[in-house]
Order: structure tokens, then C-alpha cells, then sequence
């Protein structure tokens, strides 16, 4: 890890932004996020217009985002379901010390094996990190444009609050992803060397390799349905290899 971080520290461009180094199959790390719809009957403000589809077209944006770290968020499941409290929405939509929300979660589906991300329309920030299981964006979410910054508000800000599930901090720079409220989406070598180094943490972030030898043993034995569910978090890499080509190939494979 260290050496990594080196390699990354000491790559500048002619521009003064790190050029990062381009991650193989291989160096990809594969972290599992659980998405939640929050759909409250007789709460229009607490209920999210987003479709499944719109998620996967707004996680093709936030990876291609992460594609600079070598860090791939799949998505484990899309989970439309009501908030736990929605009384408690009611009585602190203008309350910003914002931790009042996890009480909207659902406990019977939190799990400690995966990041969690909640959509609801809308509360007073654009996205909030409270936890690995406690994430929040709204729908209505609005960013300041900059010069070749991302063309959509809602996976700029998912791709952000995922940035502090994995350590990283603030920084106001005009282009940088972690930057307050703009659309920038850069990363520098730094903030990707200390991102790996959390994912790495968690033992339900696998690498690449690791998943496709689990997902390769299932299906060697038989085990099509378990396995496709890995292949699936591999299939959604933005690489053409040969192991992304055989993760596409099966997870379709009755």
C-alpha cells in the first residue's frame, strides 16, 4: 500500500494535477452497495421519483467517476421500500444537524456486509454521509456548474457522499470531486491512495480477482444462481477483458 501511495504521490502532470495511473482488471476493488428507495405513502417530500433505471444509468456515472481509484461500486439490490419514521421527517426537515435521518431506515434491511445509499426527494442538504449503512441523496439536488465538470447533479453527489464512506475529507479545489457543492469530479493521487487503503479495510470489498475465483467455484459446481449474482457485480466493470467478457457471458447462463 505504501508503495502505491508513492507511485501516485510522485506522478504529476504538466497541468500540477496527478495523471493516476490506469487500473487493470486485477487492481479493481468491488464494493457492494445496497440502495434504497424510499417510497412513503401520503409523503410526497420523502418519497423518491427515481426508477431502478434511473439508478443504474446514475451508477454508470459514478463509476466511470471511481474508475480513477480502480474502485467499483455494484450494486448488490434496489430495495423500494417505505421510511421507517416518517413522523420524525416531519418534525426535522429544517433541523440541518441532519443525523435525525437514519432514523428513516428500515431495520429489517440494514446489513453490515455492504454501503448503504437512501434516495428521498427532498431535505435540506444535497447528500449527506452519516455511515457506511447511512447515506442520503435527494432528487432534487442542484450543483454550481465548472468548466468540464459532470453533466447530471444526482451521480456527482452519490459519487461524493461514497468519497467520505471511504475517508476522504473536503477539499475545495474548482475540478475536485470532493469539493463543496459544484459538479467536479477529479480525484488527486492522494485522495485515491487513501480511498483504496479504507475499501481495503472492509472485508466486504473484494478485489477483482477474489470474486471471480468465488463466482468461478460456484458455478463449477453447479451453483449458476449464486454465482451469477457475483458475475453480475464484475459485469458492470467499465474494462473489456477477458474476465469481464466471461463475467457477462455467465451471469446470463441458465
Amino acid at each position: 500500500m505504501k508503495k502505491l501511495a508513492l507511485i501516485l504521490l510522485t506522478a504529476i502532470s504538466a497541468w500540477g494535477e496527478e495523471l493516476l495511473p490506469k487500473f487493470g482488471f486485477a487492481d479493481q476493488l468491488i464494493a457492494p452497495v445496497r440502495i434504497h428507495l424510499l417510497d412513503t405513502p401520503g409523503e410526497l417530500n420523502l418519497s423518491t421519483t427515481l426508477t431502478e433505471k434511473d439508478i443504474h444509468r446514475i451508477f454508470g456515472k459514478v463509476n466511470k467517476i471511481w474508475a480513477q481509484a480502480g474502485i467499483h461500486f455494484a450494486l448488490e439490490s434496489i430495495i423500494r421500500e417505505p421510511a421507517a419514521e416518517p413522523a420524525v421527517y416531519r418534525q426535522n426537515i429544517r433541523n440541518r444537524n441532519l443525523k435525525w435521518m437514519l432514523a428513516l431506515r428500515p431495520e429489517k434491511t440494514l446489513s453490515k456486509d455492504c454501503f448503504h445509499i437512501y434516495f428521498i426527494k427532498r431535505f435540506l442538504a444535497n447528500g449527506v454521509y452519516l455511515s457506511a449503512d447511512g447515506m442520503f441523496v435527494k432528487d432534487l439536488a442542484r450543483l454550481r456548474p465548472v468548466k468540464g465538470g459532470l453533466d447530471e447533479p444526482i451521480p456527482r453527489v452519490t459519487a461524493h457522499e461514497l468519497g467520505h464512506a471511504l475517508n476522504l475529507r473536503h477539499r475545495q479545489h474548482v475540478i475536485n470531486l470532493l469539493q463543496s457543492g459544484t459538479s467536479g469530479w477529479r480525484l488527486n493521487a492522494y485522495e485515491t491512495a487513501v480511498a483504496r487503503e479504507a475499501a481495503e479495510k472492509h472485508d466486504w470489498i473484494q478485489s477483482a480477482d477474489a470474486l471471480l475465483k468465488a463466482a468461478d467455484a460456484l458455478f463449477d459446481k453447479g451453483e449458476k444462481k449464486q454465482a451469477a449474482k457475483l458475475y453480475t457485480r464484475l459485469a458492470t466493470l467499465p474494462l473489456d477483458t477477458p474476465e469481464t467478457r466471461r463475467a457477462r457471458q455467465r451471469r446470463s447462463r441458465p
